[in-house]
């Protein structure tokens, strides 16, 4: 009842204040009664809607951190606006700075994430539930894959005319051709955004989301996108947020600390010197205005006065947050047969099963296993507030004649759990991989925050050890026939920056150095490589883009697997991400490039992988996205992943030879 009148004290001395101004009682009287009949109105609607009369902004994102913190942060905290994030997607296709967790898995972190950051800047989330497919290049595939514009359009329609934000923003926008497009995602909240400023006011428009009272017609005041400093828009505002709230933190500082909170993208390492000058600021262009507002340089609602409305409680399935038990199985695919294994039917395969505990008690938990409908695994565990991770060990048997074999682990709340807590389950998948690799190699691994490359390792059983900074310090690398510098080695690890001249040694003594995909950032301008290499945002997305191999007898297509046509079916989401530039004057001409591939209509570098000797040995860049491919055992990408590794110390000469 208490907002039921204070619902009321709010229409009444807000809405309605001719009481003070009007002394004629008849008119008082019908104003009072006006303010009666919404007060009923919010009674009965109460379950689902909130009556405020404060200013309301909306920005609208593709993905988790591609919000405004700062501008958010900015109007929640100095001038008590009612801020909402949403956000198109969960930002699952995205890469995972801090683990392996991928696709739903990363969903979940990022909205957990997204959360957390959102307590900080003071807005409120929604995610409007469309895929995260990976990078995209066009509005039109987005699109598409999102259902169709219609669909996107009638979802951030319904979130407009549920929240009634008075202005909206978003770092997006409209542009779909090189050089400025951003990404496809991006592009089509820019032009979904643009329409539904009209569309949100159409009675015309869905008009079976009117079924709900809470829901009506509703015209937005302004649209403002992102100015970045190309262009003369008519009407610029540029957001101060040097100011400080009342804690004494400044707003750039409150929207760094929000960002930090996506550690997943590797936002926690961000800084204010690390940010471009030209993003620093938080200049916004009047794209679309309901009517003629007088111009404030440093407000986004300059003219737009503060009104009552009713502000609906969303679908409960609109507001996701994370669950309270959560289990996650690596890897996700294991390999069904293995060479070495004398008995072919009782399968010993080895898991990591990490349990996260949500909640603030601890929690009883048992975990089951099944294969072919029997219990093949149980184990009960005490969980505290956190992550609990356990190495179990699996005995399988393995099904005649099957193609491959499901394994469901089952993670079920105990009986005297002090909350209320739903069971979560996950399953894993073992699959027949036919490919070969050297039996006599020995793999050094540089490793980062990804586990792929050693569950592939561990899978197949091949001998390999982690190499740490004592190691690199050494020099004790001679023992390794190939040193594999995992994803984004030269950012995550300063030891190999710290030795770097070491492993570089270790391939003109003989050695072979695989090295896999680093972002511009990471790599350009420090000369890890023995020859000049610059990497590019280019990247192949089309994950069935054609694939044409340049130098076909070389031995990385050869041995000791022949990669043909059929190796290149079924790879996911894309082919290559940051791919180094062909320009011999960036990429030296010393590395042979062994494949092209390209999006249709787009010509991308051919260095997907890059190979050169280099004294006695050699050393390879691949920015293929193999990773993503060895995740699920493509069998093609497993068989090109072992021709990498099973190179000898004494590498045969091919191609062209490179100086020392």
């Amino acid at each position: 009842m208490f907002l039921q009148f204070r619902t009321l004290k709010i229409l009444y001395h807000t809405y309605f204040p001719i009481r003070q101004t009007m002394r004629n009682n008849r008119l008082r009287a019908i104003a009072l009664t006006g303010a009666l009949v919404l007060f009923l109105f919010s009674f009965f609607v109460n379950a689902r809607a909130i009556p405020t009369d404060s200013l309301v902004l909306m920005d609208l994102s593709a993905h988790p951190d591609d919000e405004d913190g700062a501008t958010l942060a900015y109007y929640a905290k100095l001038f008590g606006v009612k801020t909402y994030s949403i956000f198109y997607t969960r930002g699952e296709g995205g890469q995972n700075e801090i683990g392996s967790e991928l696709y739903d898995d990363l969903g979940r972190i990022r909205t957990k994430e997204t959360l957390e950051a959102a307590t900080i800047l003071g807005t409120e989330v929604y995610f409007l539930g469309f895929p995260d497919f990976g990078f995209s290049k066009t509005a039109g595939e987005t699109f598409i894959r999102w259902g169709g514009k219609d669909i996107v359009l009638e979802r951030l329609v319904y979130f407009i005319r549920a929240l009634k934000p008075d202005v909206i923003i978003t770092n997006h926008d409209t542009i779909t051709t090189l050089p400025d497009r951003q990404h496809g995602n991006h592009q089509a909240v820019g032009v979904s955004a643009y329409e539904a400023f009209d569309k949100a006011a159409d009675s015309t428009f869905h008009p079976e989301q009117f079924q709900d009272p809470t829901i009506r017609p509703w015209q937005v005041k302004k649209l403002f996108f992102r100015f970045f400093g190309k262009g003369n828009p008519a009407q610029v505002v540029q957001i101060n947020i040097t100011k400080k709230d009342a804690s004494g933190k400044d707003i750039q500082e409150i929207s760094l600390d929000a960002l930090a909170k996506h550690r997943s993208q590797g936002m926690d390492k961000t800084s204010i010197e690390r940010i471009p000058e030209w993003f620093r600021k938080h200049t916004y262009a009047l794209i679309r205005a309901d009517q003629h507002y007088p111009p404030d340089a440093y407000d986004l609602f300059s003219g737009i006065q503060p009104s009552m409305r009713v502000i609906a409680r969303l679908r409960a399935e609109t507001v996701d947050f994370p669950s309270l038990l959560s289990l996650n199985v690596s890897p996700n695919f294991s390999v069904l047969e293995r060479q070495d294994e004398k008995d072919k039917f009782q399968l010993r395969r080895n898991f990591t099963v990490t349990l996260v505990n949500n909640s603030d008690e601890e929690v009883p938990v048992d975990l089951s296993v099944t294969s072919d409908s029997r219990k093949i695994f149980y184990k009960s565990y005490q969980i505290p507030h956190g992550a609990f991770a356990d190495k179990v060990t699996l005995t399988v048997t393995k099904s005649i004649a099957a193609q491959r074999q499901l394994l469901r682990f089952d993670a079920l709340p105990g009986q005297s759990t002090p909350i209320e807590m739903k069971p979560v389950s996950k399953t894993v998948t073992l699959k027949p991989v036919h490919a070969e690799f050297e039996k006599k190699i020995a793999i050094g691994l540089v490793k980062t925050y990804d586990n792929t490359t050693e569950e592939v390792l561990q899978s197949f059983n091949i001998s390999y050890r982690l190499i740490d900074s004592a190691m690199l310090a050494k020099g004790d690398l001679h023992k390794f026939t190939t040193i594999i510098l995992d994803l984004r080695t030269y950012q995550y690890r300063a030891d190999a920056v710290l030795y770097n001249d070491k492993l570089l040694e270790y391939v003109r003594k003989g050695g072979n150095i695989v090295c896999f995909y680093h972002k511009v950032g990471d790599w350009n301008g420090k000369q890890f490589a023995p020859y000049p290499i610059t990497l590019t945002n280019e990247r192949v997305t089309q994950e069935d883009a054609p694939v044409s191999i340049l130098l076909p007898n070389h031995p990385f297509l050869n041995s000791p697997n022949i990669i043909r046509p059929e190796d290149w079916i079924g790879w996911v989401q894309e082919r290559s991400i940051y791919l180094p530039a062909d320009d011999t004057t960036k990429t030296s001409s010393y590395y042979t490039r062994l494949l092209a591939m390209s999006d249709s209509e787009e010509r991308q570098p051919p260095t997907s992988i890059l190979w050169s000797q280099y004294g006695k040995g050699s050393y390879a860049y691949v920015s293929l996205a193999l990773y993503r491919q060895l995740r699920i055992l493509n069998e093609g990408a497993v068989k090109l992943f072992f021709n990498l590794i099973s190179q000898s110390r004494q590498p045969s000469k091919r191609g062209r030879r490179a100086r020392d």
